[in-house]
């Protein structure tokens, strides 16, 4: 069954800013709508496909998600543990009261335990080693160590992208946390802001927070992580989010889901609800006697529970757009072990705002990025944190997504005899021109080498032609080029089916007592 969290003509970047009320209370957020048309162009012969803001509602079977952070300190040149430098210490303490809220340990925590929790990568984008933490200095970033960060064009304040480039993992691997020295010109407000996960562009998907609420008890992180998996402001009305959302239909209206009473941005120890004439605010958590004033997603300063909407709509989110952090190998041991080299593709245009891989499911992946534009790059090699077991002789689905929808040259290989090329005659699973190419595969017997990690390449180009390769992707002069992805597939010899299916027998229980 699918929910539909709204449909829209043209896709929509929501990014949320959040400065912070004390020093010890949560984060308000003042948000933005920045709108990108990412529809096929006027002239194209293609018809066009409209975005839509979808996520499969799931059935909540008590999986526990844990997902890999790693956090970057941009720092100021200043010493660690000064304020613009928080100790590692203090960043574990951070981490432990996000995981605290979302796992609702301890006296005081209440509604629902989304079961997501969050641990520092121990493996890096190259497989070597990590603490999770990178400390990196932006006094190179012009205006960063007087203004710090911009998200809106802050004069004085340093680029965003820029800023980040200093210090950026995958996002698709991993949950990027970047503590800065100044949002906007300001170390107190906005505490942090945030990236919706549909549509987002890998140079700066992730959490922005001021160094000055990274202190172990201050719940911004836990209000922008919210933001991370498609959480509304409890007050969102669709607009500036000063008026009382309509809740005709509580699915698709006001924030979206369906046991946060409408209301407006209000303080704690408000009495009536103005969007319920006045009455008082429904009970969310009747053992805690909390109400919607106490959700993480308002802006108070008793923030302590998420309802079970918000955990359904929040892990809806993960499995549609951010699943790669569940597979991701940064929680993993480090590794030196990889597929064997190919050929690194090239364009013979430049980058796409509409063509690329959106979405690679095959077995145990399922990888949600964005076009060639949005990723900043023609090529990005995922083999390192992102790779699946399969075995010999069995049939598996491949489902590969064209960014946005709209229709692209598909092509997928997999290097089986692992000689560094695609060029095999059984090494072409899929080549078609559609807009979601699905097939169902059947691993070779023969020409397959097992138990050694096997390059997988996925191409979707602009639907022009000519037609891109496993090493050369094409475009147009207008539109750009699409993207190829690599991941990594361990194929399992065919006995291995074999060994498990074999009957065992049947050995009866010898119980010893004590004299013998």
């Amino acid at each position: 069954m699918k929910t539909s969290f709204s449909v829209l003509p043209i896709a929509l970047l929501i990014m949320y800013a959040c400065p912070l009320i004390a020093q010890n209370a949560n984060s308000m957020c003042a948000w933005k709508q920045t709108v990108h048309d990412f529809r096929l162009p006027k002239n194209s012969s293609l018809p066009e496909k409209e975005s839509l803001e979808s996520s499969t509602q799931i059935v909540d079977n008590g999986q526990v998600f844990t997902l890999p952070v790693v956090v970057h300190v941009i720092t100021t040149g200043d010493a660690v543990g000064s304020p613009d430098n928080p100790t590692d210490a203090l960043i574990n303490a951070m981490i432990k009261d996000l995981n605290n809220a979302y796992r609702k340990r301890g006296a005081s925590f209440g509604g629902v335990d989304m079961k997501i929790q969050f641990q520092l990568a121990v493996r890096g984008p190259d497989g070597a080693a990590t603490t999770g933490i990178v400390r990196v200095s932006g006094t190179g970033v012009p205006n960063y160590v007087s203004g710090g960060i911009t998200n809106n064009g802050t004069q004085g304040s340093a680029d965003e992208i820029t800023v980040k480039g200093l210090s950026r993992w995958p996002n698709t691997d991993y949950v990027n946390i970047w503590i800065v020295n100044k949002i906007n010109g300001s170390s107190t407000s906005p505490g942090g802001y945030t990236y919706f996960p549909e549509y987002n562009a890998a140079a700066t998907d992730g959490l922005t927070l001021n160094a000055s609420v990274v202190n172990g008890t201050n719940k911004t992180v836990v209000h922008e992580m919210g933001h991370f998996f498609y959480l509304y402001h409890t007050f969102y009305d669709g607009g500036n989010e000063t008026t009382c959302a309509a809740n005709d239909d509580c699915s698709t209206e006001g924030d979206k889901v369906c046991d946060t009473e409408p209301m407006l941005n209000v303080s704690c120890g408000t009495p009536g609800n103005t969007c319920n004439s006045n009455k008082p605010f429904l009970i969310a958590d009747s053992t805690k006697n909390y109400t919607v004033l106490n959700n993480y997603m308002t802006y108070t300063n008793c923030q302590w529970m998420f309802t079970q909407g918000q955990k359904m709509r929040a892990r809806s989110a993960l499995i549609s757009f951010r699943y790669g952090l569940v597979t991701s190998g940064a929680l993993s041991a480090p590794t030196t072990v990889f597929p064997v080299a190919a050929c690194t593709p090239t364009a013979s245009y430049g980058l796409s705002p509409y063509y690329g891989v959106e979405k690679v499911e095959f077995n145990t992946l399922s990888v949600y990025s964005n076009t060639s534009n949005a990723d900043g790059n023609i090529y990005v090699d995922r083999s390192v944190n992102q790779s699946t077991t399969v075995t010999q002789g069995q049939k598996y689905t491949i489902t590969i997504t064209g960014s946005y929808g709209n229709p692209h040259r598909i092509k997928v290989f997999i290097d089986y005899n692992s000689d560094g090329d695609f060029n095999d005659s059984n090494e072409t699973l899929l080549s078609v021109f559609t807009d979601t190419a699905r097939k169902k595969i059947t691993i070779p017997l023969t020409g397959v080498v097992t138990n050694k990690p096997l390059r997988m390449r996925v191409v979707a180009d602009n639907p022009a032609t000519p037609a891109p390769t496993a090493c050369k992707l094409h475009g147009t002069s207008t539109d750009g080029a699409g993207q190829a992805e690599d991941y990594t597939v361990i194929v399992l010899p065919a006995h291995a089916i074999a060994e498990q299916q074999k009957p065992k027998r049947n050995i009866p229980l010898i119980i010893k007592t004590a004299t013998e």
